[in-house]
């Protein structure tokens, strides 16, 4: 693989995530109450719900009964006046979100870091059941006489017989280990409408987490959060060609 540009100065990243699971929830009163905390950096706040549907089927036959429940989680939307800073507040979760433009790395780690703090000044330690990064990127690829050739910009998609007609669409999921920092990683890989005239963008959307041994302090948990950037990166760079890369560059 060629050496990869240090920096891309039109990076193709449309949102990246940092998440924080917790193993105990606390109640919607208390997050709207630190939610209140942020309104000077995150002044539009939204209510936010997950509905969870559950099927019991409690008989072996096709006749028997069936119940089901219904769960409704809800939590706070917050975000900055352009709207490309984000966070969200879950009774068991804590995340931000930066949308396009990405700022940069330690640009969105030290709001991370600035957040946190704030978030266990008034809630407390919580014990961490999981630790998420996430970055997706929409790549645009030029399309030339009705055909676009993926496979000359991307190394993630699906192998199909010579003999189908070209491919249109795709999507693939591929659930991985990563050993060496002791995360997982959940790599899809699919076509999407593009904005851009004469092009087909394709999404590259890369989840590392780590779920087992987790770090509880905040040096800690920085630590392996710069762990999973280092291997997003490099996991990005085998993903991509240098066609791809020449994208990225003005």
């Amino acid at each position: 693989m060629a050496k990869p540009f240090k920096d891309y100065e039109r990076p193709p990243i449309t949102e990246a995530v940092i998440a924080l699971n917790f193993k105990s929830s606390i109640g919607f009163e208390d997050l709207t109450s630190v939610s209140k905390k942020y309104l000077k950096d995150y002044p539009q706040t939204a209510s936010v719900s997950n509905v969870h549907l559950a099927v019991d089927m409690s008989s072996s036959g096709n006749e028997g009964p069936v119940s089901t429940s219904m769960n409704q989680q809800n939590g706070l939307r917050l975000s900055s006046n352009d709207m490309t800073e984000i966070m969200v507040l879950w009774p068991q979760s804590f995340a931000i979100s930066q949308l396009a433009p990405y700022v940069g790395w330690e640009t969105f780690l030290n709001r991370f870091i600035r957040d946190w703090k704030r978030y266990k000044r008034h809630i407390g330690q919580k014990e961490i059941s999981r630790i998420g990064v996430r970055y997706i990127n929409r790549i645009d690829i030029p399309v030339a006489n009705d055909i676009v050739e993926h496979e000359k910009y991307l190394n993630v998609f699906p192998k199909l017989p010579a003999s189908f007609t070209p491919l249109t669409a795709f999507a693939v999921q591929t659930a991985l280990k990563i050993p060496d920092i002791g995360c997982d990683l959940l790599l899809n890989s699919a076509a999407a409408p593009s904005p851009v005239l004469d092009h087909a963008s394709f999404m590259l959307d890369l989840d590392i987490y780590k779920s087992i041994d987790l770090p509880q302090s905040d040096q800690q948990i920085i630590n392996l959060l710069n762990s999973i950037r280092q291997k997003k990166n490099q996991i990005f760079e085998q993903c991509i060609s240098n066609r791809a890369r020449k994208l990225f560059r003005k």
